[in-house]
């Protein structure tokens, strides 16, 4: 019966030893999870902060406005710049516009991308909408289809709604009628 709690005791012993060892063993840093070093986040290829400072000057000498707070974006472009009046059908100069804000967003990583339309009340609020939400998609698609590597596309016609000054003339010159586009800058 002595024999019994020294036997014991020294199975103890060796099982701690044994959890220490492995324990030990699986701390070493002689193996790395991670075998390649930390990298720091890096931009799109083929863009620098002088062709992003360019684009946006070549944008604001075409009226529209470019806002950064943080990594989130807002473009705003009047709708009289890209669009005939009271129609959702694109311009000829409009096209040249929407490219070189192609041109911006291709300089930036996003994921979403979304296109707000919105509108003096013209006729009635319905009529407001419906033009508000064909001008978000016209925009939108035609965003989408110059490939601007983002995974969604959001559109919304917003109609008369957050209106920025409070005149209200009906047509497509006054500030309220425009599109804004707004995104979040990823950094990978």
């Amino acid at each position: 019966m002595k024999d019994k709690p020294f036997w014991s005791c020294i199975l103890r012993t060796v099982c701690s030893l044994l959890l220490l060892c492995w324990g030990l063993w699986g701390c070493s840093s002689s193996k790395s999870f991670n075998a390649d070093p930390p990298t720091l986040p890096t931009g799109v290829e083929n863009t620098s902060d002088t062709a992003i400072a360019d684009m946006y000057d070549k944008l604001t000498s075409e009226h529209v406005q470019v806002i950064a707070m943080g990594d989130d974006y807002l473009i705003s472009i009047p709708s009289s710049e890209i669009f005939h009046n009271q129609s959702p059908k694109l311009k000829s100069d409009g096209y040249g516009i929407l490219d070189d804000v192609v041109t911006y967003l291709q300089s930036m990583r996003k994921i979403m991308v979304k296109v707000t339309a919105y509108s003096d009340c013209y006729q009635s609020q319905d009529r407001t909408t419906a033009l508000t939400k064909a001008r978000a998609k016209a925009v939108g698609r035609y965003l989408w289809s110059r490939d601007i590597e983002t995974a969604i596309v959001f559109t919304e016609g917003a109609g008369s709604d957050k209106p920025i000054v409070a005149k209200k003339t009906g047509l497509d010159s006054s500030p309220n009628s425009r599109v804004e586009i707004t995104f979040r800058q990823v950094v990978s």
